[in-house]
């Protein structure tokens, strides 16, 4: 390898390890801020004996070494019957031919973004199907997580309207999860509804700013929970 293309390949790889310094020093912002918040209960356990902590289920490690195209950081937990939490969606591994519904979205909520790293922060809060929270989880399979459903915004979907899909503003998602009085598969211990948020990463520029996301997502909880009371 000539010394330039050395140089470049060094340029990438200390790029990679700024940006990820700055996207755990976001995240963990934000992660302190939920822990620190009356009612909230950090969700850190095993699925499926997949990953030790929901925050690292796609990992920087994975991604560095280029096992997969995928690099997300998330952290959720629950808010009195909620699930509450965030995604940071770092890397997708984005097929133009398959991924339609992804390309759609993308290109509606920012046409600008590079659909394989779009930087985005997702936070919501998820309205489980079953009431009983201890069935509550966050992988769909082994391979796949809730998250990305509200990616791809399949037809899982049933009030889905692309007009919707913008940054900073509130989304309402209802799933279409029953057929014949009962769960479809694969949506067993998951949400009927969600509300989230999704923000550009890059714009996720202070303290202050992280930590006005969870503000925001704590007080959307209490909204919607005051709206299922009634």
């Amino acid at each position: 390898m000539e010394s330039n293309q050395k140089k470049t390949m060094t340029d990438i790889v200390n790029a990679f390890r700024l940006l990820n310094g700055d996207l755990r020093e976001s995240f963990k912002i934000m992660s302190d801020k939920l822990d620190a918040t009356s009612d909230f209960s950090a969700w850190k356990k095993y699925e499926k004996s997949i990953k030790p902590s929901i925050e690292d289920y796609r990992d920087w490690d994975d991604f560095i070494k280029g096992n997969d195209n995928w690099y997300y950081l998330n952290y959720y937990g629950l808010y009195e019957e909620k699930v509450v939490g965030f995604t940071f969606v770092i890397s997708v591994d984005y097929d133009k031919e398959s991924d339609v519904d992804y390309y759609d979205f993308i290109n509606k909520l920012d046409g600008e973004i590079n659909k394989n790293s779009p930087l985005l922060c997702i936070a919501g809060v998820y309205s489980l199907i079953d009431d009983n929270i201890k069935k509550a989880k966050f992988l769909k399979d082994e391979t796949w997580t809730y998250v990305d459903d509200i990616l791809q915004f399949t037809g899982d979907c049933k009030n889905y309207n692309i007009d919707d899909i913008s940054y900073e503003k509130w989304i309402s998602i209802e799933m279409d999860y029953e057929k014949n009085g009962e769960v479809k598969g694969g949506f067993e211990g998951w949400y009927k509804e969600a509300s989230i948020n999704i923000v550009n990463i890059t714009d996720i520029s202070s303290k202050e700013k992280a930590e006005k996301i969870i503000d925001d997502l704590i007080h959307q909880v209490k909204t919607d929970i005051k709206q299922s009371s009634k």
